[in-house]
């Protein structure tokens, strides 16, 4: 079931926010944490329904590790039941999501017949593993109150559907609490007023601007796969095409579980904040799929050593982290061409920076306009330059079009042509992520408003009730069950 389906638009949300609702005057709190749970464990079985079983073995395995270790926290049999946890997960991973890649590989090199699995990718998968590892993480580092460990909460935890398909990636000290909060009527009724609106948002984002461009992307990257030289103009188009789809299905998604939590008065956190405005490397990891370059920087960069043991160990460091940072997408070389691109880009960002401090001319890069414009357009143009790699279904594919992007095109190169309807889309999409505010901020100026006058309160109410409206009409035009590019991952 898909955030766009109407299926879910027009029964599931529905009924589960009534029966939400009507657990709220029985005033048992376990009872509308039931109803969640139910409804997120019906809400992934409409997918496939053969691997709830792995959704729901994977938590009750978890939840049973969790609580032996948070009898002894930090202790030697403690650390042992982790690394049987970290194991356990990782190879439950590895199994669905990279046995029939490594078989290839291995076939590959040694020529010895294997076998190769075919297992279908279980959805979520990635992401409920990666949120269940930090869990048991915690729980070892005494960062988890052992009383607050129930079984209820934790199942919501793990399965609460705005998030539990594509993320963002929660962490339990941002969720947990937030199940045993007792809300006003008020506060829930501009959380609910506030939802609606990023929701609405959200679709408006991926039906109206992502799926817009996504045609011409899609036959841009069909054509360099099959085998076809493009046009430089071609490859660039694309390429851009691709950049902003991406850009607006994934934040779009991200919107929409964010502004879906809040109608169930669940605040999760921003997983974007105009990642396309960044000036350098780092600064884009800190905005785009924030969740993740958190659980990257505290579950793997600084367990590594961070930046802990010199320049030359933190280069590795962040390099060994973008890698399996790419691998974490998918079984495919392309996705660890696209990490090591990202790893070299922060290697290269942080050597440049020092180089500047050394020369006592760091401030000088961080202020002057003409040096802060042109690392935005590095930046940007680097980006969009590994966005092949992770959009292109075969390296071939990939190396073709950054040959042609770069003026190696031979000739008698394609060209495909854009139509009218996708460049307008395109302009949209480029001044949304360049000058308007993201979601994020509009949300934080309507919170600051709230907090210096009673009197905003009927405004942003008005105001959010309009814009939700308007983006739901303008999104409904063009209303299709189009996955969600996350999804594959």
């Amino acid at each position: 079931m898909l955030f766009t389906d109407p299926v879910f638009l027009t029964k599931f949300l529905p009924l589960v926010l009534l029966g939400f609702f009507a657990c709220l005057f029985s005033k048992k709190r376990w009872h509308s944490q039931v109803l969640l749970i139910g409804a997120s464990l019906i809400f992934y079985s409409w997918f496939k329904s053969e691997y709830l079983i792995l959704l729901v073995g994977s938590m009750v395995a978890n939840y049973v590790l969790a609580k032996q270790i948070l009898t002894q926290p930090g202790t030697v049999k403690s650390k042992r039941i982790l690394g049987i946890g970290i194991v356990a997960n990782l190879l439950l991973l590895g199994i669905y999501k990279y046995l029939g890649f490594l078989t290839i590989n291995i076939n590959a090199l040694f020529d010895i017949g294997l076998p190769n699995p075919v297992l279908l990718l279980p959805l979520a998968i990635s992401f409920f593993t990666f949120q269940q590892i930090s869990y048991l993480c915690d729980s070892h580092a005494g960062k988890m109150d052992a009383a607050s460990h129930t079984p209820l909460e934790y199942a919501l935890f793990v399965t609460f559907f705005p998030q539990l398909i594509a993320g963002p990636i929660v962490h339990h000290a941002e969720m947990m609490p937030q199940f045993r909060t007792t809300i006003t009527t008020s506060a829930r009724a501009i959380m609910f007023c506030e939802g609606l609106c990023l929701f609405a948002l959200g679709l408006f984002k991926k039906l109206a601007i992502a799926d817009s461009v996504a045609p011409y992307a899609n036959q841009v990257f069909a054509s360099a796969d099959g085998g076809n030289t493009l046009t430089s103009l071609t490859a660039w188009g694309g390429a851009m095409a691709y950049t902003f789809q991406i850009y607006f299905d994934f934040s779009g998604y991200s919107d929409m579980a964010i502004g879906l939590g809040l109608l169930f008065a669940i605040r999760l956190p921003w997983n974007f904040n105009s990642p396309y405005k960044s000036e350098n490397m780092s600064d884009f990891w800190r905005r785009w799929h924030m969740t993740l370059s958190r659980w990257l920087r505290d579950y793997l960069y600084i367990p590594l050593g961070g930046n802990r043991h010199g320049k030359v160990r933190q280069y590795l460091n962040n390099f060994t982290t973008m890698v399996l940072g790419g691998l974490w997408h998918g079984a495919h070389w392309n996705f660890i061409i696209w990490g090591v691109l990202h790893g070299v880009y922060l290697i290269v960002n942080q050597f440049v920076r020092a180089i500047a401090k050394a020369f006592g001319v760091l401030d000088v890069v961080e202020t002057s306009k003409s040096i802060r414009l042109s690392s935005w357009a590095i930046t940007f143009l680097a980006a969009v330059v590994a966005w092949v790699f992770f959009r292109a279904a075969t390296t071939s594919g990939a190396l073709s079009m950054t040959q042609s992007m770069f003026g190696f095109a031979a000739d008698g190169a394609v060209h495909i042509a854009a139509d009218l309807k996708t460049v307008l889309w395109g302009i949209l999409a480029a001044l949304s992520a360049f000058l308007l505010p993201n979601t994020k901020e509009i949300s934080e100026v309507f919170q600051k408003g709230l907090l210096r006058s009673p009197s905003a309160l009927l405004y942003g109410l008005g105001t959010l009730s309009g814009l939700a409206a308007s983006a739901a009409f303008l999104a409904s035009l063009s209303l299709t069950q189009s996955p969600f590019l996350y999804f594959n991952f």
